[in-house]
């Protein structure tokens, strides 16, 4: 499977019909002949093969790959959680004791 670049080609313009005897095709060979890439197509013409057992393979790799680094993520985000709560739990935990001890 290979790929392909894709870049927007820009859309030629072309003249209105005028009294003067142009027609639209006229200035759409003008706004192509302006324009080169107007006149080409996006893509080479490139033969489409059929997905092969190999690219399904790959394909469904790739998808595993991606849920696992998924849960991962979340159990880290899981993780971070857990340690700012028993973060926040030392913080209060210290203020009770130093009322605690005033108190004294």
């Amino acid at each position: 499977m290979e790929i392909i670049a894709v870049r927007p080609v820009p859309l030629a313009r072309t003249a209105p019909a005028t009294s003067r005897g142009t027609s639209r095709a006229a200035g759409a060979k003008a706004a192509a002949a302006a324009h080169p890439a107007a006149a080409h197509p996006a893509h080479p013409a490139h033969p489409v093969a059929p997905a092969g057992p190999e690219d399904i393979a790959l394909l469904a790799e790739q998808a595993a790959f991606d849920r696992m680094m998924q849960e991962r993520a979340e159990l880290q985000r899981e993780a971070n959680a857990l340690r700012d709560l028993a973060m926040e739990q030392v913080k209060k935990d210290d203020a009770t004791m130093g009322a605690w001890i005033k108190l004294i």
